[in-house]
């Protein structure tokens, strides 16, 4: 286990240190969580943490509900208009337990090792390992997309998958090529729209 602090800039009535190694631990560690509450040194809304980590409002709400959860924020609901939130830490300093990744226990949403080995065949394509004539491709594209376009997409693409990467067949004098996908979404309409 390693150990997370992070001190709010802020002068609080509070200054302990709030030491979290329980299950709290999992929601304060997500990843935007965490910049979430880097971002937070005094009361802030939740459209000035938008504005500040540059996603929509749309999303922080969701996360800084979760943390308030865990009794490191307190978070003022103000109006029907969720933007105008505020929240501000209980405490002064706070030290959670952060797994290393050989404790974690909980899936990966992409296992480390998979990750890895597309890294690292990436550098290579890129170091031209694999010679000119051998297929590669990265692609990272978002876009908005309706439900049924999402639903449309998935289905034609696990038809690809079914066709092109059947379990147990292919070519066994072929190159092993390995393929790793994820549709989710990133990032939520934000509340209001300026268009």
């Amino acid at each position: 286990m390693i150990w997370r602090e992070l001190a709010f800039s802020i002068e609080s009535t509070n200054d302990a240190v709030l030491v979290i190694d329980d299950e709290r631990a999992k929601v304060i560690n997500d990843p935007l969580r965490w910049l979430i509450l880097e971002t937070i040194g005094a009361e802030k809304t939740v459209a000035e943490i938008a504005r500040e980590l540059g996603i929509t409002d749309a999303r922080v709400p969701h996360h800084v509900t979760r943390l308030a959860e865990t009794n490191i924020l307190h978070l003022e609901e103000v109006g029907a208009d969720a933007r105008r939130w505020r929240c501000w830490p209980l405490v002064g300093k706070l030290r959670v337990c952060s797994p290393t990744p050989e404790d974690q226990d909980s899936a990966e949403a992409i296992p480390n090792h998979v990750a890895a080995d597309f890294n690292q065949a990436f550098r290579e394509k890129a170091e031209g390992v694999f010679g000119a004539s051998r297929q590669g491709s990265l692609n990272h594209n978002r876009a908005r997309l309706s439900e049924e376009q999402a639903s449309e997409f998935s289905r034609r693409l696990l038809a690809l998958i079914e066709e092109y990467f059947p379990p147990g067949k292919g070519n066994p004098s072929g190159i092993k090529y390995g393929f790793y996908g994820v549709l989710t979404p990133i990032d939520l309409h934000p509340l209001e729209d300026d268009e």
